[in-house]
């Protein structure tokens, strides 16, 4: 506690020119401020880190899904080229053809969406990151204000 208090006299010299005295009560609340700031940075480190992860855990769970579409819409593909296999060359040229642009426009779309909802919670969450880190600037800049 005393090498904290020296730490904070000798910053306030450093900053205004002022003495204090480790007795002085405005060391306690400078001490209580920074203590105070340090578990505010903390909690917001682990909040973030809590975001973070359920960002990452929802990011897999739609890449699972996305990729087990895809798989679902490939085996689907194939079923039905085999029963198409069955008619001439022509005819399973043509309706290959016509089954691959559906499945190709169905697919794009689907990824579209899904790209657009992942975009949209990236916007949030990095508008909630950047207006904390704003709060949390201006609560330090006006602690050594009120420090200075």
């Amino acid at each position: 506690m005393e090498n904290k208090a020296s730490e904070v006299i000798a910053e306030v010299f450093r900053h205004s020119g002022t003495r204090l005295t480790e007795d002085d009560p405005i060391v306690v609340m400078l001490l209580m401020q920074e203590q105070s700031i340090r578990q505010a940075f903390d909690t917001f480190a682990e909040q973030q880190a809590e975001e973070r992860l359920a960002f990452l855990e929802e990011l897999e769970v739609r890449e699972g899904n996305i990729t087990a579409a895809a798989a679902k819409l490939e085996k689907y593909r194939e079923q039905l080229l085999a029963e198409l296999a069955q008619y001439a060359n022509g005819q399973i040229a043509e309706a290959e053809q016509k089954i691959y642009v559906s499945v190709s426009q169905r697919i794009a779309r689907d990824t579209e969406e899904a790209n657009g909802r992942l975009v949209k919670r990236l916007e949030r969450l990095v508008v909630c990151t950047m207006a904390a880190a704003l709060a949390v600037l201006l609560i330090v800049e006006w602690v050594i204000w009120k420090g200075g």
